[in-house]
Formats: structure tokens, sequence, C-alpha cells
């Protein structure tokens, strides 16, 4: 749940809160994201009074007492404290949207989902290969598979040498610039809803949060001016959180994760991104605009859909919706190549730490489904043990 939301429901009337949101009253908190939301994760309906209802939230959370402590915090702790990396110690940063899992990840390391304002990095372009153990074994369908498929390892992807916000700093993925539509947070809510997984993961709102200052990414009031578009756009990272699976009584472990978009403000990413102009402008700012996905991965994908929106427009130039975005990592196979060098590098760390605990290892990466099974089948045993 939202750090600034309570369970208890707004009282019903209050279509016309839209004023009253931004002031952030106590009296007038918005719902949880799941209670909005309700069981339209499972549907896919897309309601106008949902979207409406979720975007009052998310104004709501901008500008929230909760917020403003969490941003005068980081404020205050740019320049303290900092390491090897130039950022701020990740002990320091304050607690958002994080779950238990996430802080207790590695005691005293954990994952977090701020930077800091002041957290500089480097980018590193990867060729990755055919993700051959995802496709036998992570129990992908649909979109998922179908892109593991198409994945060639020819095109390139771009690993954000980030701070904090991944262990080794290796999978944190550049997708892209993008502008925030209205219809895109009930998107990422039902895409990211916690009935979705019996994990604890952070809530959507997480994916709006700019991993530096900490500000809410808010949608475009009117995306046919290209004024309100340039407001509302972003660039959109992808942070690998992971936790600990522990099944059969606690004696095997395994690690799962969840690839969660992220929303950076542009100003944010440009000041900290470190430029090795050496290397090409796509190791620069603004140079690395123009090689997001949809003009490197996924440019086969949306080129005929560009052309039918827009004669003579070039794949470099078009900005899509952040859920568009999102949904190419997955359609483009992206998604199964990062997933694949993520179980290759945890496999041998979990190799290595286990036997230090006493547990076994499991064998094979997890599907949703089998991760939520053997998650159940290890509790049931832990009870009666």
């Amino acid at each position: 749940m939202p750090p600034s939301k309570k369970k208890k429901s707004a009282k019903k009337g209050s279509s016309k809160r839209g004023n009253a949101a931004a002031a952030a009253s106590p009296s007038n908190a918005p719902r949880s994201n799941d209670e909005i939301i309700g069981n339209t994760w499972r549907t896919g309906v897309m309601k106008k009074q949902v979207i409406r209802e979720l975007n009052e939230a998310l104004a709501y959370e901008a500008t929230s007492d909760k917020r403003k402590e969490i941003l005068d915090k980081i404020i205050s702790l740019d320049g303290v404290s900092v390491g090897e990396t130039g950022a701020t110690d990740a002990s320091l940063m304050p607690l958002t949207y994080e779950s238990e899992p996430m802080i207790n990840y590695a005691p005293p390391k954990r994952f977090m989902l701020t930077v800091g304002k002041t957290a500089p990095f480097y980018i590193d372009k990867k060729f990755h290969g055919r993700p051959v153990n995802m496709l036998a074994n992570a129990g992908y369908d649909g979109d998922i598979l179908e892109g593991a498929k198409r994945w060639r390892g020819n095109e390139p992807t771009y690993h954000l040498m980030l701070p904090n916000l991944s262990m080794g700093n290796k999978c944190t993925i550049y997708l892209g610039e993008c502008y925030l539509d209205k219809e895109d947070p009930l998107l990422f809510a039902q895409a990211f809803a916690k009935g979705i997984s019996s994990f604890d993961w952070p809530d959507s709102f997480a994916i709006h949060q700019c991993p530096f200052c900490c500000k809410m990414a808010q949608p475009c009031k009117d995306k046919s001016k290209k004024e309100s578009i340039e407001e509302a756009s972003y660039i959109m990272i992808i942070q690998n959180i992971m936790q600990f699976m522990f099944s059969g009584g606690r004696k095997s472990i395994q690690k799962i994760h969840r690839g969660l978009p992220r929303l950076c403000c542009k100003d944010c990413f440009g000041k900290n991104l470190i430029p090795e102009p050496g290397k090409g402008d796509d190791h620069t700012y603004p140079g690395i605009l123009q090689h997001g996905i949809f003009s490197n991965a996924a440019k086969s994908l949306v080129s005929k859909q560009v052309e039918k929106v827009s004669e003579g427009k070039t794949i470099e130039k078009v900005r899509p919706s952040a859920y568009s975005l999102f949904g190419m990592y997955k359609k483009c196979g992206m998604i199964a190549a990062v997933d694949e060098v993520i179980y290759i590098n945890q496999k041998a760390e979990t190799e290595m730490i286990a036997p230090m605990l006493g547990l076994s290892i499991g064998k094979k990466p997890t599907s949703i489904k089998e991760a939520m099974a053997e998650k159940a089948e290890g509790e049931r045993c832990h009870e009666v043990d």
C-alpha cells in the first residue's frame, strides 16, 4: 500500500474531488489502489470512473504530507555519506514503497527504490544471446513467450550501472522516453495488482516515483497538445527487484525477481548520467533518447503501426505512452533476455550462499504458477513442523 494511503475507503459521492485530491487533507484520503481497481485486474476492463479515481489518488499521493516528508528527506541527504559510487548510502534512503522482503533481502544490504538526487551512473551496452533457460523452464506464456522465441541477441540492451537499485548494478535496464497517459496508472495497477502474485511486491505507485528525487509522475492533461505531452514525459527504466523464496519447511531456497518499470524525471536522469562520448551518442544525454527499444529491439514490431499513424514519421521520433513502452519490453523478447542474465548470475550466487545457510537449492527457474504453489506448500510444511 502506498505510504500515504489509508485502508478505510473514502465516502461515496466523491466523483468531483479532483481539486480536493491535490489539497491532500486527511479527510479525503483515497482508497488503496487494489480497492480502487477491484477485480479489473482479472478482466482488463477499463472503466472511466476507475481511471478517474486512480488519477485522483495519484494526485493526492504527489502532494500528501507523507510525500512532502520524503521529498524533504531526499533533499537533506543530497551529498551526505557518499560512497565510492558517488551516491548516498542506501541505508539512509527513506522508505517509500519497499516491501519487507526487499528490505530484508540480504542484511545489511537491501533493495531500495531510491538512489537520491545525486547518483552518478554509466551506461553499459550489452548484447545478450537467446534465452535458452527461460524458454525451457520459466513457464512463459502469451506475449512474453512469443517475444522470447523472437529474440536473437543482435539488438543492444542498455544496462544502467545505477547504485542502490540492484545488487551488483547489473539488473537496471534502460527502455527509453515515454509520456504518461491518463489510462496508464490503471494499466500498471492491473498489471502489478497484489492478487496476481502471492509474494509481497511494492504497490504500483512505485512505478510513478522517480528513483532520484522521489517526485511522482503525473499523467498528460491533453495528449492532443505537444506541450502537454512534453510536461508528462519521462524516461522509463526497469528495476529488477528480488526476494528469497523458501519451500519445503524453509529447507530449500530460491530467488525470484520482478521487473518493475520506473519513471525517471528527465532532468534527474540527464544530470546523473556520466557521458562517455567516445563510445557513441548512446552513452550521452540527450543522445541516449534516440536509442530506446522502439528504435532498436522493438523496431520491427512498431514500424508498421507508426507508418499508419503518421506517414513519413520515423520510429526514433515516436514517443509512446508509458504502458505501451513497457508492453514492448515484453513483446520484443528483451525481458526474457534479461531474465536469462539474472538467472545465470543469481544461480551462481545462490549456489555459494545456500550451503552456508544449510539450505538446498532450487534446480530451475520458477514460473509464477510454480512459485505460488511451492510457497503455499512451504508455508503448510512450516506450520506442521
